[in-house]
């Protein structure tokens, strides 16, 4: 399966690091994935909702199955991401760019998550 495949074929997607700041990616990735008609659950310790959408401190706190985590945060915050998504059993991790690094993904590697280093914004374009 390839990031298209991922983008085409799941519904239920996790945005590590939304936030309400129109000019971050957080916030472009969250409503990217809300246009095309999917379920996005907001992940910030910081923000309560992002324009009404309600958002979660953590992937644990969601109720419904989260097909797809997407990162949007830096390295040193992902390690423990990973480590919820393997207590999860989140089968798909989308790490964006500037969201990895060799520990990372060898953590990843390790932990057996199908992992993907493709832009969800560029993507989306071929949807």
């Amino acid at each position: 399966m390839n990031a298209i495949d991922v983008l085409r074929d799941h519904k239920n997607f996790a945005v590590i690091g939304a936030t309400n700041n129109q000019e971050k990616y957080g916030y472009k990735i969250f409503q990217c994935l809300k246009d095309l008609g999917k379920n996005v659950y907001g992940i910030s310790p910081v923000y309560r909702d992002i324009e009404g959408t309600p958002t979660y401190p953590d992937l644990s706190a969601v109720k419904n199955k989260i097909d797809v985590a997407v990162f949007v945060v830096s390295p040193k915050f992902g390690v423990d991401y990973v480590k919820e998504c393997q207590k999860l059993k989140i089968e798909h991790i989308w790490l964006q760019p500037g969201t990895y690094n060799d520990e990372l993904i060898s953590m990843i590697k390790e932990a057996k998550i199908n992992y993907y280093l493709n832009c969800v914004l560029v993507e989306s374009q071929n949807i």
